[in-house]
């Protein structure tokens, strides 16, 4: 596991992007952390970081599901605040998530029809004026 503090907003988008980098086509994010913890803020960095645009990002609360497009493959930024860890079932996700894309899922359980075996977990808390976060890769050599 690692862990950042992280001062604010760019600091948190920073990370997302850095992440991204790191995130291999089918690889999935499972994030955690109360409301306004930064969860939108990290995916926005972690588009930017996959050659998307990060101004598109907006939270899925209502939406449930949002799209990007990226240079290769999508970005699906998935929202189980209001359905629930068990609605990601419900979406059809192993079907419409093909080999190249991406996916995000805020207020994730860690059970789902995630696309690969590739699955990530982050963890944003408040803390000091800020936020820490802490993560775990599948592959702990990729971390550093």
């Amino acid at each position: 596991m690692a862990d950042r503090h992280l001062a604010d907003d760019l600091a948190t988008e920073a990370l997302g992007e850095a992440l991204a980098r790191l995130t291999p086509p089918g690889g999935t994010w499972l994030l955690r952390g109360e409301l306004g913890a930064g969860k939108t803020t990290w995916t926005r960095g972690f588009l930017r970081g996959l050659g998307g645009d990060p101004d598109e990002v907006a939270s899925p609360t209502y939406a449930v599901l949002h799209r990007y497009e990226l240079p290769e493959g999508r970005l699906f930024h998935l929202d189980l605040y209001r359905p629930g860890p068990e609605g990601a079932w419900t979406l059809g996700l192993e079907e419409a998530i093909g080999p190249l894309d991406r996916l995000v899922v805020e207020w994730a359980g860690s059970d789902g029809p995630w696309p690969t075996a590739w699955v990530a977990e982050l963890s944003l808390v408040p803390e000091g004026g800020g936020r820490r976060a802490e993560w775990t890769l599948p592959d702990e050599s990729a971390r550093r």
